[in-house]
């Protein structure tokens, strides 16, 4: 009985089942490539390596959220992407899942690239920061948060309809959020920028592809169950394509004006 429930979790969640995998797959190349604590294969497999993106490698927003930094790294984005994707996965359709997910991540990476610490002062300059102009991060926490802040705005855009149980949820996804900005105050080598954007950018898109459920009585002659759930979609497709451009604008000019800021900061490295 249990082989078969395994299996049915698989058939029931095949796409949060996959990204496990391409990020399980990921960490054992990292390991035969040199580690995953390693700077050369960190970049080498995809890592957003500041100094790599500036010269036009922007593909890195999209493979670093399939790279991880140690181990215990792996463990709990794994065990994040399996609550949280499962729960996505069974309320959106698949494919505004997938787009959730790929496109919050990218996202996230990009403005932590942004916010990262090419914006730093020139005697932080000397030795050039003995690795490279920039930093270095990875980690599918930016998609993860996506998946958060969708979630979030399909309990806030079915609350009457949840009733107890949306709020509930909604309460908990907040004492989540809560404790993830504390214990980022006080611990390092976390990408505050990359988990509130990806959770910001994923509540945007919940808010735009989220399922809208509506409740519909029905006379008892005709269903036992009296009460049935329709789905209906909450915004147009043009008013989507709008606010999706408008955010590629945004997400362009962001690139670019870190991008020249780097380039000023690669010519002192130089002189240095």
């Amino acid at each position: 009985m249990q082989g078969l429930k395994t299996k049915s979790t698989f058939k029931t969640y095949p796409i949060t089942w996959l990204l496990i995998s391409i990020n399980i797959f990921m960490f054992i190349l990292e390991t035969i490539f040199g580690g995953s604590n390693t700077k050369s294969t960190l970049c080498l497999l995809g890592a957003n390596c500041d100094i790599y993106i500036s010269q036009g490698e922007i593909w890195r927003f999209l493979t670093a959220n399939f790279i991880h930094i140690g181990f215990i790294h792996l463990i709990l984005n794994l065990a994040g992407l399996y609550i949280f994707g499962t729960i996505t996965e069974k309320e959106f359709l698949r494919y505004k899942y997938i787009f959730i997910y790929l496109f919050g991540g990218i996202c996230a990476n990009l403005f932590s690239y942004w916010s990262g610490s090419g914006f730093s002062s020139e005697p932080t300059l000397i030795n050039c920061f003995d690795g490279g102009i920039g930093s270095i991060s990875a980690g599918a926490s930016g998609s993860i948060f996506s998946l958060l802040g969708a979630y979030a705005s399909y309990l806030m855009v079915n609350k009457k309809v949840l009733g107890k149980h949306g709020k509930e949820s909604l309460l908990s996804i907040g004492i989540i959020v809560f404790i993830n900005v504390v214990y980022g105050a006080t611990a390092g080598n976390i990408d505050h920028v990359a988990h509130i954007s990806g959770l910001i950018i994923g509540f945007l898109l919940g808010w735009m592809l989220s399922p809208v459920r509506q409740l519909i009585v029905l006379p008892e002659s005709l269903n036992n169950e009296s009460i049935i759930i329709s789905i209906s979609t909450k915004l147009p497709l043009k008013y989507i394509i709008v606010v999706l451009v408008l955010l590629i604008v945004l997400l362009k000019m962001t690139y670019d004006q870190r991008t020249d800021y780097l380039e000023i900061l690669i010519n002192i490295c130089r002189i240095n």
